[in-house]
């Protein structure tokens, strides 16, 4: 399996923000929402995102909102327990799985079995120090060479 750098994404701290501290081995709890600062991303060109994260029932619940420059909003979504089974992920309207779990306190996520054409990637997202921003570093693996 190969692997290369795709872009790191730094999202700004959310206007209605709900945290606990990352403290005697829990894991971080990155419930919010969560806006991309354009300035501070690789390769994620034009529009706005917004990430919504919310951990619920032991589960981590990422809804991911995508608008272009014209407007156009694509969604996508999934709701899963880190370290279970995979999970489906209904990205765009395509169809793939996630599987999650923790690395100290930074929260990986594997994207698998998508379309065709489609990536496999693996995000690693982690919370500043202060709690007011999140940092999600996305590789690509599988196809290395094809462009996102």
């Amino acid at each position: 399996m190969s692997c290369s750098r795709k872009a790191l994404a730094f999202f700004a701290a959310p206007l209605v923000f709900a945290f606990l501290a990352y403290a005697g081995g829990d894991p971080p709890n990155f419930s919010g929402s969560w806006q991309l600062d354009a300035a501070k991303s690789k390769g994620i060109g034009e529009g706005a995102i917004t990430l919504t994260i919310q951990n619920a029932a032991g589960k981590i619940v990422l809804e991911r909102v995508s608008r272009d420059k014209d407007g156009k909003e694509l969604t996508s979504k999934f709701s899963c327990a880190p370290a279970g089974p995979d999970c489906d992920f209904d990205e765009y309207g395509n169809k793939s799985k996630v599987s999650l779990w923790y690395s100290g306190a930074a929260l990986n996520i594997l994207k698998t079995n998508g379309p065709k054409d489609d990536a496999t990637t693996q995000w690693k997202v982690e919370l500043s120090p202060d709690k007011k921003t999140l940092t999600i570093h996305v590789e690509r693996l599988e196809p290395a060479d094809k462009d996102q």
